[in-house]
């Protein structure tokens, strides 16, 4: 996985652990519903996780640990019709630990500050209602989190 290709890659988003367990989850000013920090590489970024450091920066003023991260899963993403901007390509789900949790600030995005919140990850599919897809992924990432390698 440390080899995969920006270039397919569409999406990074994490589920990004404070010390005592807790997980960070974004809500958009402007939009509805909270979200995984993450989104989609820019052209700085030399690989994935430059992507999601940068990310949960920008969108939750919280600081990783470049260490902590790993690939938790990797999801296809196809076009849903032929007048489908995107083509095919790859969103990752990641994991890892939060170093610093700064005063926040202005997404750079677009100039709105999200709202930011940690929960319990037994909270998660009511933040999240994905559903048996949302319960995997977070099982699979809090076993990432738990596996020393």
């Amino acid at each position: 996985f440390d080899e995969f290709q920006l270039k397919d890659l569409q999406q990074v988003y994490g589920f990004l652990f404070r010390d005592d367990g807790s997980l960070c989850i974004v809500r958009p000013t402007e939009k509805r519903g909270w979200r995984l920090p993450g989104g989609g590489p820019e052209p700085e970024d030399f690989g994935w996780k430059e992507s999601i450091i940068r990310e949960a920066k920008e969108e939750a003023d919280i600081i990783l640990d470049k260490g902590s991260l790993k690939i938790a899963g990797i999801i296809k993403i196809t076009p849903i019709s032929k007048n489908c901007e995107r083509g095919l390509g790859y969103a990752l789900r990641v994991v890892g630990r939060i170093t610093a949790i700064e005063e926040q600030t202005e997404d750079i995005s677009d100039g709105l500050i999200n709202e930011r919140i940690f929960i319990e990850p037994s909270k998660f599919l009511e933040y999240l209602p994905w559903g048996k897809f949302g319960e995997h992924q977070l099982n699979k990432a809090l076993e990432c989190m738990k596996d020393p390698k």
